[in-house]
């Protein structure tokens, strides 16, 4: 995918990257407080808010996606699956979608066109009666908040 900026990603067409341009450039899509794109390849170790080297491409291409776009600001929101104290899941959600801002800043994004929000078990995507439920729960996700 060619970015307005000259950047070539090479991003997968279902991917968090693919629906985030569809929706910046999509003139008929509002920016609004429910649309949320969840990341797909962003992976933390467990418990902790320490980002995997394989988080890294994608992070790289959302930065890349906001430089095309000088005009675009984002919210990322963190969020855990139901197991565990409650506040100690609302912090790691925080401290997860702060650490994703501080990485984007890191690749030159302004911080001040990002705000980053940490909801613990709230707003769940799939059940949490499952493993593979409580696993999709465990997310983050990016919200365009000015196009």
């Amino acid at each position: 995918k060619k970015l307005p900026s000259g950047v070539e990603l090479n991003i997968p067409e279902l991917g968090v990257e693919n629906k985030l341009i569809t929706f910046i450039e999509d003139k008929t899509k509002p920016v609004d407080k429910t649309t949320w794109f969840e990341f797909d390849r962003l992976l933390f170790e467990t418990g902790k808010d320490v980002l995997k080297p394989e988080s890294q491409e994608q992070l790289k291409n959302i930065a890349e996606i906001l430089k095309a776009y000088p005009n675009v600001n984002i919210k990322i929101g963190g969020y855990t699956d139901n197991t565990g104290d409650p506040k100690v899941n609302k912090k790691l959600s925080q401290d997860r979608a702060s650490k994703v801002m501080a990485e984007l800043v890191g690749m030159g994004i302004e911080g001040k066109r990002m705000e980053a929000e940490g909801y613990g078990d709230q707003h769940p995507i799939a059940s949490n009666d499952t493993p593979e439920g409580r696993e999709k729960n465990r997310r983050v996700a990016i919200r365009v908040t000015k196009k």
